[in-house]
């Protein structure tokens, strides 16, 4: 499973964008990465939905549950592995934290009536969000809430509807999702440190909105129901449309990370969809485009993006003609060659977010983490990391 340079560039709209190969592993559902690449899912093990985190160079890892669990799935990963999702099992339907070392604490039903609960984030403190509801389907109330192991549960405010879901977590504790006006009509909300919901509102003939990422300046992802365009939202912007195709072809954003890269989907034609980046100055990049056509394929079965993570890994469906064929989880890299030496996420500096980076890409051939370009990231690529350390 080591990694191999598949691209070396490619030209898109807003440049020349860097896509390096990193990884494949077989089916798997998958939900948010951090920055050493574990990934947050479940997949099918023993014929049962189960919980996972994979790690690169070892797989996909099942997490450990109670005797008798039926169904147990994961949402979200923070910077030390700890993972949350839920689990169904004798007892119901509740959420679930699960260690580094995959061992499992169980997170009571939130106060009230609730039945299923289910966690959709973690951040670096452990603070969780999530949503609860009185059943797995059907047309029940959905409540937001975020919860600590000190303070427990605290319900997020609602507009006016019946149901309020949590999609992220940022490193402060601001929640995105997504909540209903007392109309029904659904809209994409930022959840603040006391639990007040800001609306960000709707994009030009928009008639709905869903957030489904927060990075930690509070900027927020999602698309629209109706028309299925993408948008970021920021404070200083407020929502904004993000670069599509062409009028009339469809879009979404899916996870945004501290850089300001965006993940998500875009029709190149009707019926043709491929995995893209938006850059922090917001120009498209069609990944199909810069990756080698006779090796990889994105059916639109399967280019749903999942994750971006805080070294410009990128976690998308698509086939690995390499690797027989039946659809994988692929991850890339992406970013613009840096005229900074050593500056692995071209973000202006050399510090500890390049040195993730190297850690993460250790033992393959990643191009942007092979600094001294002998075909291995190794040791001495961290010695040219240290002796350039600082800003550029």
């Amino acid at each position: 499973m080591g990694a191999t340079l598949v691209v070396s560039c490619g030209v898109s709209a807003g440049g020349s964008l860097q896509v390096d190969f990193g990884a494949n592993f077989p089916p798997a559902v998958c939900q948010r990465v951090n920055a050493v690449g574990q990934i947050a899912g479940d997949f099918q093990f023993n014929a049962v939905t189960t919980a996972m985190r994979y790690d690169p160079g070892i797989g996909r890892i099942p997490m450990a549950l109670p005797p008798g669990t039926t169904q147990s799935i994961g949402t979200s990963i923070n910077a030390a592995g700890i993972t949350v999702g839920r689990v169904s099992y004798g007892g119901g339907t509740v959420g679930a934290v699960w260690a580094a070392d995959s061992s499992y604490t169980l997170l009571p039903n939130p106060p009230g009536n609730w039945t299923y609960s289910t966690p959709s984030g973690i951040n670096d403190a452990g603070v969780v969000c999530g949503t609860a509801t009185l059943a797995l389907v059907g047309a029940d109330p959905q409540e937001a809430w975020r919860w600590t192991a000190a303070d427990g549960y605290e319900f997020l405010d609602s507009i006016g509807g019946i149901d309020s879901f949590v999609r992220d977590i940022n490193s402060a504790g601001f929640c995105a999702g997504t909540a209903t006006l007392p109309s029904g009509s659904a809209r994409a909300v930022r959840w603040d440190l006391d639990g007040a919901a800001t609306v960000l509102g709707l994009i030009p003939g928009a008639t709905q909105t869903f957030a489904a990422a927060i990075n930690d300046s509070g900027a927020v992802v999602g698309t629209t129901s109706s028309n299925g365009d993408a948008w970021v939202y920021t404070d200083a912007t407020g929502i904004v449309k993000l670069p599509d195709f062409g009028t009339g072809l469809k879009a979404a954003a899916y996870d945004i990370n501290n850089a300001g890269w965006i993940l998500g989907w875009a029709d190149v034609a009707p019926f043709k969809t491929v995995p893209v980046v938006w850059d922090p100055q917001r120009n498209l990049h069609n990944i199909a485009d810069l990756v080698d056509p006779n090796r990889f394929y994105f059916s639109g079965d399967f280019i749903r993006p999942i994750a971006i993570s805080e070294t410009n890994q990128i976690v998308v469906f698509g086939y690995d003609f390499t690797a027989g064929g039946d659809p994988r989880v692929l991850v890339f890299r992406v970013g613009f060659p840096s005229a900074c030496a050593a500056d692995i996420n071209g973000d202006g500096t050399r510090d500890g977010l390049d040195l993730t980076a190297l850690l993460a890409a250790w033992g393959t051939s990643t191009a942007v983490a092979d600094l001294d370009g002998n075909g291995t990231v190794n040791g001495l690529d961290l010695t040219v990391l240290l002796a350039a350390w600082g800003p550029c």
